[in-house]
């Protein structure tokens, strides 16, 4: 892709693009309108409490240590978020949503942009975006009322993903800096963007040592510079952030080891995951350096099997890491062969059913529709006390789409293309 054709793709939004953004919005205000305004998850509300704890002049990694669990970007933003609260005279829970979406408006935007410049249509783009974020339930669910902030974290892995694309084809090393800053901003908001710094050995052959040294400084240096000055100042626990774990037991294979009652093996699955991730990423930064991932299509999959891998294969499990690489795998349909096209529409509608449920009855992720019909609070998963076996069971079909689309992406990135099958689009990106 010249620099030509991406100056070209960030022009000013066009009428289709502008259409597509009305609809997410309006979908949104009308899911809100829904469920309350005042009915959110535990995460939500946990922002909330930080915020009243800033305003009491507390410092919450100390106040509240389990609601912070990552580098102080996200409590910055918390912070002003609540002054704007203050100033308009609202909790910040509503504040939180209305900032969530509005950057879940940006990625859409930069989405349908990195896929115009891969060569995909115009009006396919719009359509890929309005199916799989604006009208995508699990999207409205997560922004609207979960209210964590992994949108946040997937706009930088879509920016520095689409940047080091854009890399593999110019060679500009101002690109794979970009690609760099993206990557350490999502970084220094939740360490899980981490896993694809194996992704920026790609081409870095063509780079001086001078671009080098500064690239890893932008990828790395935000997150440590943060934890660092929580560190010095001894204002939270900086080895409880290290080593944070998402809840086990609940999804996949933790859910049924406590179902078959080996709950104690939880401990060995998770040093053999750990394992595993080690492996996968030598082997990811060893292709990557050998020039096979230069490709979008294999660089988009890579991205998103080291994502997806996390909460599919992980020990722990939580409902908001969907969105850290779900933008990846609409870039991965829109290039990625017929099979892995299917399993990404059959993994989307499952998980879309199965996140309906789950936020439709469960009290702490907020209970949608429980709250507007409170004859059906309990109903599945129960009230007052969850049932963590349930939650197993009902997720199992997402699991196993888990692991098909893990598969198939390993496949994408393995399986080297048969003479003459090079896709259209993903050509025409290598040859400008």
């Amino acid at each position: 892709m010249t620099t030509e054709a991406a100056g070209r793709t960030g022009a000013a939004v066009s009428a289709g693009d502008a259409v597509t953004v009305a609809v997410s919005l309006a979908a949104r205000a009308a899911f809100i309108a829904f469920k309350g305004i005042d009915h959110f998850s535990v995460d939500l509300a946990a922002w909330g409490h930080v915020g009243f704890l800033m305003t009491q002049r507390q410092n919450p990694y100390l106040a509240s240590p389990r609601f912070l669990l990552w580098p102080p970007v996200w409590v910055q933003i918390v912070f002003v978020l609540e002054r704007i609260s203050r100033l308009l005279g609202v909790p910040v829970t509503r504040t939180i949503p209305i900032f969530l979406i509005a950057v879940e408006t940006v990625l859409m935007i930069v989405l349908m942009r990195l896929l115009r410049s891969l060569g995909y249509p115009k009006p396919k783009a719009r359509t890929l975006a309005l199916v799989g974020i604006a009208l995508n339930p699990v999207c409205i669910i997560l922004v609207c009322q979960h209210g964590n902030f992994d949108v946040l974290v997937a706009l930088c892995i879509l920016l520095g993903v689409g940047w080091l694309i854009r890399f593999q084809s110019s060679g500009d090393s101002e690109e794979w800096l970009l690609a760099c800053a993206a990557l350490g901003a999502g970084i220094a908001l939740k360490s899980v963007p981490i896993l694809l710094l194996p992704l920026l050995l790609a081409g870095v052959r063509r780079l001086s040592w001078r671009a080098r040294f500064l690239g890893a400084g932008l990828a790395i240096g935000p997150a440590l510079y943060g934890l660092g000055v929580i560190y010095v100042l001894r204002a939270g626990s900086v080895g409880g952030i290290l080593n944070y774990r998402s809840v086990s037991g609940w999804f996949g294979a933790t859910g049924w080891l406590h179902r078959i009652g080996r709950s104690e093996w939880d401990a060995a699955y998770g040093h053999l995951s750990t394992l595993a991730f080690v492996i996968a990423g030598l082997l990811i930064a060893f292709l990557a350096y050998r020039g096979r991932l230069a490709a979008p299509d294999r660089m988009v999959a890579s991205a998103a099997l080291l994502l997806a891998a996390v909460p599919g294969l992980g020990p722990g499990y939580g409902g908001q890491y969907f969105y850290w690489f779900w933008p990846l795998l609409l870039v991965a349909f829109a290039l990625g062969a017929p099979l892995l096209r299917r399993l990404i529409a059959i993994f989307g509608a499952v998980a879309a059913a199965t996140y309906l449920v789950e936020y439709a009855f469960t009290p702490f992720l907020g209970a949608f529709l429980a709250m507007r019909f409170p004859a059906t609070r309990g109903l599945v998963f129960g009230a007052d006390t969850p049932d963590f076996g349930m939650f197993t069971l009902v997720r199992t079909p997402l699991w196993l789409c888990y692991l098909a689309l893990l598969w198939a992406l390993a496949r994408e990135i393995l399986v080297a293309p048969r003479p003459g099958s090079v896709r259209p689009d993903v050509a025409a990106v290598q040859r400008a």
